[in-house]
């Protein structure tokens, strides 16, 4: 078991917002594996679960990728997000 502290209004919803109004983005991709990340994938334009995420995580991603163990995020990255190249198309 763990216990996890944040700052009142402090959540990765609000983390994506500021990052999207910081860097003039209009889109962002999230990664995720537990409950508390479901805000988050709602508020960004793609979210994606690793295989070994909570099941109500992975019924609103956007895919599906490797789990942790497989470096899924990892992976991804390597295939999509490279500098110049949009994720989104």
């Amino acid at each position: 078991e763990w216990l996890e502290l944040m700052p009142a209004g402090a959540t990765k919803r609000a983390a994506v917002r500021q990052l999207l109004a910081l860097t003039g983005a209009e889109k962002a991709v999230v990664f995720g594996d537990m409950k508390n990340d479901i805000p988050m994938f709602l508020e960004a334009a793609e979210g994606y679960a690793v295989a070994n995420a909570a099941p109500e995580l992975k019924a609103i991603a956007s895919g599906i990728i490797g789990s942790n163990r497989e470096d899924g995020v990892v992976r991804w990255l390597e295939r999509y997000g490279r500098r110049g190249t949009d994720p989104f198309k």
